[in-house]
């Protein structure tokens, strides 16, 4: 289980951990949806509206040119430690990673479900050390949480991999390589959002998720760019970690909805926090007065985007397997001595109601375009 006191130095949701006080503050001074409507930012809800109208066109590649030689990879092992492979997407990546790994390199991936457990974590790091894995991915969890493991994975020889932190670059504990999308941009895309489809008089309510290290840079971002473009808009906040996003938030919609029925606006972190929630709306008939916004567009998720009863409003998509193949690209790096890449730059794309229309199919390649990243990274990958 999770420490709330030491998670929230680097995540952000499960107690109470950004108050509603100052996630209002950050939006604009304590601002309040009831000032009327000439009170309403008419710049700025223009400006939301060109921000969704550019990002729900395709992404383009803006990633690495540097090759890498995977040619004398074979036979190395990697312990991949993901904070809980319950949510849908973590679950993917492990999965797409492991296969590519193997199939283009011969390198081993390992894969420890942490299940939310800082514990659980630690003994795949003691895992990784004793079978002397050549590196360890850490998913989606704080590295304050980990400066001795990381310490001790290095001095044993062993590259340490973070992903999912928030803030494409920022290595602060002694790991060599990060790979994340970039959560402020994400935070920042669905404020827009909000903004433009509330014509800047949207009430919300954020779930954010101190355990998941991307939680607070994707928070910050939602909250300063409503800040920024729509004074009339207010947003309270409360936090809930990853063991109690099934039990939590279905009961955390409800009663938002019937205890303040203005704050028509729910925004989970992810996808898959919000599907519990997601069926609450469903089964109480609330789909068409609450709009649920989101990211990670998870395939079997993302498909709710169609059905007005499902509450789904809103799924920003960072190609799930373009970062995949990101990850594997820092994984065939650090195993290769080759200099790690600062932001892999993955794509990002709105998809919400007005476009609802491109998500068909099981291949999620065809929702974002024609970025041809699986060819640009096989271009690098040198054998």
């Amino acid at each position: 289980m999770f420490h709330p006191s030491k998670v929230a130095r680097g995540l952000g949701l499960g107690v109470v951990a950004l108050t509603s006080a100052a996630m209002v503050a950050a939006c604009g001074g304590g601002a309040s949806a009831d000032r009327g409507a000439g009170d309403v930012d008419q710049a700025g809800v223009s400006e939301a509206e060109k921000i969704v109208a550019t990002y729900r066109e395709p992404p383009r590649w803006l990633g690495p040119d540097a090759p890498v030689p995977v040619s004398g990879l074979e036979g190395k092992r990697v312990t991949y430690i993901s904070a809980s492979n319950s949510i849908p997407v973590l679950k993917y990546w492990s999965d797409v990673i492991t296969k590519v790994v193997s199939d283009t390199a011969g390198v081993e991936l390992d894969v420890v479900d942490a299940k939310g457990s800082v514990d659980e974590a630690n003994k795949g790091f003691q895992q990784a050390i004793a079978s002397k894995a050549d590196a360890v991915v850490l998913m989606a969890f704080s590295t304050d949480l980990f400066a001795a493991q990381i310490a001790a994975a290095k001095k044993a020889g062993i590259k340490v991999i973070t992903a999912q932190s928030g803030i494409p670059g920022e290595l602060r504990g002694g790991q060599d390589a990060e790979v994340t999308f970039d959560y402020v941009q994400v935070g920042k895309l669905i404020g827009a959002w909000m903004v433009a489809d509330s014509k800047g008089t949207g009430k919300a309510l954020a779930v954010t998720s101190d355990d998941v290290p991307a939680s607070q840079p994707q928070a910050k971002g939602t909250a300063d760019e409503v800040a920024r473009l729509c004074p009339a808009c207010d947003i309270k906040a409360t936090d809930v970690q990853i063991p109690q996003w099934e039990s939590s938030i279905p009961t955390l919609f409800r009663t938002t909805w019937n205890t303040d029925p203005g704050r028509t606006y729910l925004l989970p972190l992810y996808d898959g926090q919000a599907l519990g929630g997601l069926g609450a709306i469903r089964t109480a008939g609330a789909g068409e007065k609450v709009k649920v916004a989101a990211f990670n567009a998870t395939p079997g998720i993302v498909e709710q985007l169609k059905d007005k009863a499902s509450g789904l409003k809103l799924d920003v998509g960072g190609q799930n397997e373009w970062y995949a193949y990101a990850l594997s690209d820092s994984i065939f790096r650090v195993l290769s001595g080759t200099q790690p890449v600062d932001d892999y730059k993955i794509g990002l794309r709105i998809f919400d109601t007005a476009n609802a229309d491109l998500i068909k199919g099981n291949d999620e390649r065809t929702w974002y375009g024609d970025a041809d990243y699986k060819q640009r990274f096989a271009a690098l990958w040198k054998k």
